[in-house]
């Protein structure tokens, strides 16, 4: 996961569905055990997506033999993809300490990561990608957990790793582009973002920052275009909607802009900063009263906003309220919005 509207990778990091790869399915004979037989059933039902029906499957074989690590493998892929992680790491645990494999030490690195157990996970990443240097996933989330820690350039330097290994790897160039964004680096994120969304078309979240990217260069239509795109993948994404009332407001379509809004509202009534854009939009189009009442929700939300207190005082002052424009803007002053001195000594002084 904040930002005007940056959307970067910081909680929501989505796998490469071939990466993890279960283990295979093992050819039955008449000498192998009937939990040979659970757990070529609980592999099916892995691969259908029967998830419940899986962990029954692993539990019914580890129970006829417990020694049988690679169902223990599998039952932890299935408890990760259930969330129940601390469970998934007990599974784990046992195949790294009976038999372990990069690929094992880089699940229970997973599990770790959504457990925000990140020196946990960090080490075991590590481990997998020396056991195994071709994890490219492994340099992906190591390079997400740098990202998380404002590690820039060191998380720069593993999303290249990652790439590298996979050069259709979505995700690692949109995370690249973040970083390179936050580094001001904002020809080279917009060439990352690009690549994410070519590599992928269905990648809302590129598709959104790169949109963002063009919005900073006032490239408002091909901003609007990506956003739109954004929708089109995820009809749920508030972000993108609100993102693109920003680029609609810009070229002075101050009804489409008001409509993004009021959807971003409809699908987050807790965004208030859709509502301060939303009270812009509808300050220019002189509806005054209206656009109170959206900083008004605006700062019930976030008592600290201090754009929603100056956007509120200028709406005062056309008003003619100029005791009201006065106390929005001090207090949009004590919460840092320094360009409301102006506004307070243009008052006083005239």
């Amino acid at each position: 996961m904040k930002r005007i509207i940056y959307i970067f990778w910081a909680g929501i990091l989505c796998l490469s569905v071939p990466f993890i790869t279960y283990a295979q399915v093992i050819t039955i004979n008449e000498e192998q055990l009937a939990s040979e037989q659970m757990y070529n059933a609980g592999v099916k039902a892995l691969e259908e997506g029967n998830l419940q029906e899986a962990l029954q499957q692993f539990n019914d074989a580890i129970r006829a033999k417990d020694d049988f690590y690679v169902a223990y493998y599998n039952r932890g892929v299935v408890k990760s993809d259930l969330k129940r992680y601390k469970e998934a790491i007990a599974d784990f645990d046992i195949v790294l300490a009976n038999a372990p494999t990069a690929i094992a030490y880089y699940s229970r690195g997973r599990a770790n990561y959504e457990l925000d157990n990140i020196d946990a996970a960090l080490a075991d990443f590590s481990t997998a990608i020396t056991e195994d240097a071709t994890l490219d996933q492994a340099y992906y989330y190591r390079g997400s957990i740098y990202f998380e820690q404002k590690e820039y350039e060191q998380a720069i330097a593993e999303y290249n790793e990652a790439i590298k290994i996979n050069p259709n790897l979505a995700n690692a160039y949109n995370d690249r582009g973040s970083s390179n964004k936050l580094l001001g680096r904002d020809e080279a994120a917009t060439r990352d973002y690009q690549t994410a969304v070519q590599k992928n078309p269905n990648f809302a979240l590129a598709c959104n920052n790169l949109g963002t990217m063009y919005r900073n260069q006032a490239k408002y239509e091909a901003a609007i275009k990506q956003y739109t795109k954004a929708i089109e993948i995820d009809k749920d994404y508030y972000l993108a909607y609100n993102n693109r009332g920003l680029a609609k407001y810009e070229l002075g379509d101050y009804a489409g802009a008001i409509a993004d809004y009021s959807k971003t509202i409809e699908l987050n009534p807790q965004y208030a900063y859709a509502y301060n854009n939303r009270g812009n939009a509808y300050f220019k189009t002189k509806q005054y009263e209206t656009a109170i009442k959206d900083y008004d929700s605006a700062i019930r939300l976030n008592p600290e906003y201090g754009y929603a207190y100056l956007n509120r005082g200028n709406t005062y002052e056309m008003l003619q309220k100029e005791k009201e424009a006065v106390d929005d803007w001090t207090k949009a002053l004590r919460y840092g919005c320094t360009s409301a001195e102006a506004y307070i000594k243009q008052v006083r002084n005239f």
